[in-house]
């Protein structure tokens, strides 16, 4: 006797349901804006290849639980109001993007759709709203005083929005866990004492006469769980906040091209014990030289940290017109720096010189210091590759410990992407004899 033939037809309704919720998830995780056309997407895919296929995929409520909608097209709200209706009483993750579409459509789909999404912000886990146009303020406005118990993911992306403080949810998120803020200020939530992951991003301290450090200093001060904290830095006022965030292991800060002195400053407003990354975007080689110089700060030293990096994503013409040459020189392990093991310069101005302080014949010994990646765009490759080579061989000979610096020869800069550059080529020295380079 043959064995029954099982056809796709033919699988039970678990297992039915259980394949187009493996096709959600991928598109959950997914970081980027893209909304997908109804083509691709699982729920509708499955829906039309047989009636007993719709029947299943309809009547499951878990498979119409993730919205993405833009509003550019007169079908958007409708699309929305079918998600909401088939969902059910199921939790909710939400994508909301308005784009390139004229006023007049896009405020009228805008204040609609949010109208219909408001009676369920109860069901909502995850909410991501991306908007181009300063008049949706009103759109964001409709959530002022409603109450999320389930949210724990909220991101809000609003390009053109001005830095008038903006209340959203204030009848509370508890377990509200990450929070992306990104071109405006928004209040604190309330109950934002679950938040572990915070990103407060691009030019949200504008103007030097707005307190908006201040807020952020007293923001984090009500999160005592948070982890990860990412913020935009444009402005340290003289009597500036202290961030006090004991459980800190993260924190990644942009900040603009200033004075020499402007890292330090930005460095010393934070207090945090348990941090162990730590990321500077934006910076140059004479700021990092002012501060790597200094063996003390007045109320500021990281303990635990271990990984620290800095990075440039743009054009720098400080080396080409020998502006702000490095005149400080980092003789020896930072003080405030004491488990530094990972070291890591992207496109920083006089990396050379940098490297000779911390690696040369004047320098002391950095013990714990394991590793030195350098990144360096076009022609700066072989010359950084050039200044490690003395300083290394310098140590070896006089029986020093040498870290393992890796050279990274980068993408162009307009092939960056928002996370940063990628390596078109390598090269390791110090473990090694001589450099062996690859592709990465």
């Amino acid at each position: 006797m043959s064995a029954p033939t099982t056809t796709i037809s033919s699988l039970p309704y678990e297992l039915l349901v259980a394949i187009a919720v493996a096709g959600q998830e991928d598109r959950v995780a997914e970081s980027n804006w893209e909304i997908r056309t109804t083509t691709f997407k699982s729920e509708w895919t499955l829906s039309q290849l047989s009636h007993r296929f719709r029947d299943v995929i309809v009547g499951a409520p878990a498979l119409w639980t993730l919205i993405e909608t833009d509003f550019i097209s007169e079908g958007s709200v409708e699309i929305l109001n079918l998600y909401l209706e088939r969902s059910r009483a199921s939790k909710l993750s939400i994508m909301l993007c308005q784009q390139w579409s004229s006023r007049a459509v896009g405020e009228r789909l805008l204040l609609t759709g949010t109208n219909h999404i408001v009676p369920h912000v109860h069901r909502i886990q995850r909410l991501r709203i991306l908007l181009e146009k300063r008049w949706a303020w009103d759109m964001l406005a409709l959530f002022r005083d409603e109450a999320a118990p389930h949210l724990q993911h909220l991101e809000i992306v609003c390009a053109t929005l001005d830095e008038t403080p903006l209340v959203m949810f204030s009848s509370g998120v508890p377990r509200l866990d990450f929070l992306k803020i990104d071109g405006f200020i928004l209040q604190s939530p309330a109950a934002a004492f679950a938040l572990t992951h915070l990103e407060l991003r691009k030019d949200w301290c504008i103007d030097p006469a707005y307190p908006t450090l201040n807020q952020y200093a007293a923001l984090t001060a009500q999160c005592p769980l948070l982890e990860y904290l990412q913020l935009d830095v444009n402005w340290v006022p003289e009597e500036a906040p202290r961030f006090l965030i004991p459980t800190l292991k993260y924190l990644r800060i942009s900040i603009p091209g200033e004075d020499a002195d402007y890292l330090l400053a930005v460095v010393g407003i934070f207090d945090a014990p348990a941090l162990t990354e730590l990321i500077f975007d934006g910076t140059h080689g004479d700021q990092i030289a002012f501060l790597l110089g200094r063996k003390t700060l007045p109320h500021s030293i990281f303990p635990a940290l271990t990984s620290l990096t800095f990075l440039l994503r743009d054009s720098c013409g400080c080396e080409s017109a020998n502006e702000n040459l490095p005149s400080h020189t980092i003789s020896s392990p930072p003080a405030i720096f004491p488990a530094l093991s990972r070291l890591t310069l992207i496109n920083q101005c006089f990396t050379e010189h940098l490297i000779q302080d911390m690696l040369g014949p004047a320098s002391h010994p950095w013990p714990l210091l394991k590793t030195i990646t350098l990144g360096a765009v076009d022609d700066s490759f072989e010359k950084v590759g050039a200044a490690v080579e003395d300083p290394m061989d310098s140590k070896r000979q006089r029986g020093e410990p040498v870290p393992e610096v890796q050279l990274l020869q980068l993408l162009s800069r307009e092939n960056w992407s928002e996370n940063g550059p990628y390596a078109e080529r390598s090269c390791s020295l110090g473990k090694l004899s001589s450099p062996v380079s690859h592709r990465t």
